[in-house]
């Protein structure tokens, strides 16, 4: 996927916007004091200008409760984000568990609130095909795999990739899925759902959140999709804030956070059409403790499989991870 990198600037008394790589200042009355500027990040799972126009109300609204100043930056990869983080220039962030967990893990930030749903905090991953397919269920998948165009999602995406592969794939005895099939694509979970309806892959993973979204805005292209296998519950994708933000801050961030759209109308309707949100709620790193199994599982599996190795570097590298999943348990247990 071609990187797509949007920076945008907004003031708390109001902006301007342009689609640019550079940031644009808000106007600041005479005698004001420079506000507190904060970057915030967006993982983007469809087109991320249709994305940063839904939550930029929500954004504008932020920065007035914070006396901020705003960047707003979408991603189209996890990577991208986790590096932000890395660098210390991301400051507030939403993106998946699987990415959430690599920033909570090397102490650049953590987990503070979780998308609420339609009512709900998990959501599913699911392998869609499309609507007149051959494909039934899993087992017919696996059993003509070698004759499939697979549309896998990102590396660190938990539902476009982690938890099918996990759940769908290696508890059903396959340890490579990838050369399961006869081609591989790897796309967003927009262009994997596209990629469905018109034929263009045979089977792709995407998650149930997605798959509602694209029934509420484009009903034609949904019904030529359909779903044939479902995973257990995920947690919903968190928000993440820099661990050295200062502390009153993040108090601002989370009281705002925590209390937006609970009774305002206008509010509830920037929420739905962010993500068919109703609200946030409160979390903690814990809620990426079982996305770490899964990470954990992932890597003791590639090891094993890597032929380069002898037996006696296979254990110590598979015991090297065992011993890192250990202290990242640890740490997603304690506060965050």
């Amino acid at each position: 996927m071609r990187r797509r990198d949007f920076l945008i600037g907004a003031g708390a008394a109001g902006w301007t916007s342009v689609w640019a790589q550079g940031t644009l200042q808000a106007p600041k009355p005479p005698g004001s004091q420079p506000a507190t500027r904060l970057a915030f990040g967006l993982i983007s799972p469809r087109d991320p200008e249709v994305m940063l126009k839904n939550w930029n109300p929500f954004l504008d609204r932020m920065a007035l409760a914070t006396g901020s100043s705003m960047d707003r930056r979408v991603f189209g990869t996890a990577d991208e984000i986790v590096k932000e983080f890395a660098a210390g220039r991301m400051d507030v962030a939403w993106l998946g568990n699987a990415a959430a967990l690599d920033v909570v893990e090397m102490g650049a930030g953590s987990v503070f609130a979780t998308m609420v749903n339609q009512g709900k905090t998990s959501y599913r991953s699911i392998l869609i095909v499309p609507r007149d397919s051959r494909l039934r269920d899993l087992d017919d998948l696996l059993r003509t795999a070698p004759q499939l165009r697979f549309g896998d999602g990102d590396e660190k995406s938990a539902s476009g990739h982690l938890v099918p592969m996990y759940f769908a794939f290696v508890k059903k005895g396959v340890n490579d899925p990838a050369r399961l099939f006869k081609e591989v694509r790897r796309a967003s979970h927009e262009a994997n759902l596209l990629a469905v309806a018109r034929g263009e892959v045979d089977v792709a993973t995407n998650n149930t959140s997605e798959l509602d979204n694209l029934r509420a805005r484009s009903p034609a292209e949904a019904a030529k999709i359909r779903v044939i296998w479902e995973s257990p519950d995920i947690p919903e994708s968190p928000m993440v804030w820099r661990t050295e933000l200062p502390q009153q801050l993040k108090q601002k961030i989370a009281s705002f956070t925590y209390g937006f759209g609970t009774r305002d109308a206008e509010e509830k309707k920037i929420l739905w059409d962010i993500n068919r949100l109703t609200g946030w709620r409160q979390s903690s790193n814990r809620q990426l403790i079982t996305i770490a199994n899964l990470e954990m599982f992932k890597a003791s599996q590639q090891i094993m499989r890597d032929p380069g190795l002898s037996e006696a570097q296979r254990l110590q590298q598979v015991g090297a991870v065992m011993q890192r999943g250990s202290k990242l348990e640890q740490l997603l247990r304690s506060a965050g």
